[in-house]
């Protein structure tokens, strides 16, 4: 046993989207794992009826803020591809994230707020005891993003719009892939960066009733919703970093390898 590393032979799921999926395998693989590479997640530009209205008021916000990496993405093409140079916009932004703030960064968006907790609920509160807002706010975002940052905004009297910028849909072909694994040798350990991974995943696996196969398996997964959406399902999460990284959820699931038996 000398000699081993501490994830050895050890199958785990990896459902993230095709981005940073490979990235995430690497480091299960510099552990001794073996990963399961199954992207449950796929990014495609939302066409919104609303989008020429967002577009004719863009100068109109004092804030526009990014949930995420791809909602900062697709807001930046928009602009792009309509001609709106970022340069002519009067907004300052935000950023949910120190990913989508270094995403920002890299478009060359000046990011002017970072909350300290990374949650939309947080955000909010952080936003407007800091920030104080007294003009528009403007939430580019996923079609299955959650509205808390606009219901809490608009709650308090800040004027908030949400503009559907992309759309989070489940790849055909991973639902095969995925289908095959679990009716094959399974997994050890099941991965979930988002609620969305989470719901996408439970589609197949009751479409196909392999239920008996996933619900006694660990699950990791990356933020509170994240883990609350997947305890709805019955998947028992056993593996939740206060860190919402992969790096964090990687290093946690060393710990708990090593704290039984066999999984």
């Amino acid at each position: 046993m000398n000699g081993e590393k501490p994830l050895n032979g050890i199958k785990v799921l990896i459902t993230r989207g095709r981005e940073g999926a490979g990235d995430f395998g690497s480091l299960i693989e510099g552990y001794g794992g073996i990963p399961v590479v199954i992207p449950l997640l796929d990014f495609k530009l939302y066409d919104d009826p609303r989008k020429d209205s967002y577009l004719s008021k863009i100068h109109n916000y004092e804030w526009i803020v990014f949930t995420s990496k791809n909602g900062a993405a697709y807001f930046i093409d928009l602009l792009e591809e309509n001609d709106i140079p970022l340069s002519s916009l009067s907004a300052k932004f935000a950023a949910v994230g120190t990913k989508t703030e270094k995403y920002c960064e890299k478009r060359d968006v000046t990011v002017s707020f970072v909350p300290a907790d990374f949650t939309g609920d947080d955000f909010a509160r952080q936003f407007l005891s800091e920030k104080k807002p007294g003009g528009k706010v403007l939430v580019p975002k996923g079609n299955l993003a959650r509205d808390v940052i606009a219901k809490e905004l608009n709650g308090s009297g800040v004027h908030c719009d949400e503009w559907i910028v992309y759309k989070t849909f489940l790849p055909e072909d991973s639902i095969a892939k995925l289908k095959k694994v679990i009716e094959g040798e399974g997994v050890d350990i099941l991965t979930f960066t988002s609620s969305s991974t989470v719901h996408h995943f439970m589609q197949v696996i009751e479409t196909y009733s392999l239920q008996d196969g996933v619900l006694n398996l660990p699950a990791a997964c990356i933020g509170p919703l994240t883990k609350k959406t997947a305890e709805k399902y019955g998947l028992h999460v056993k593996i939740c970093p206060n860190t919402y990284t992969v790096d964090e959820m990687v290093s946690e699931m060393i710990q708990y390898a090593a704290g039984i038996d066999q999984l």
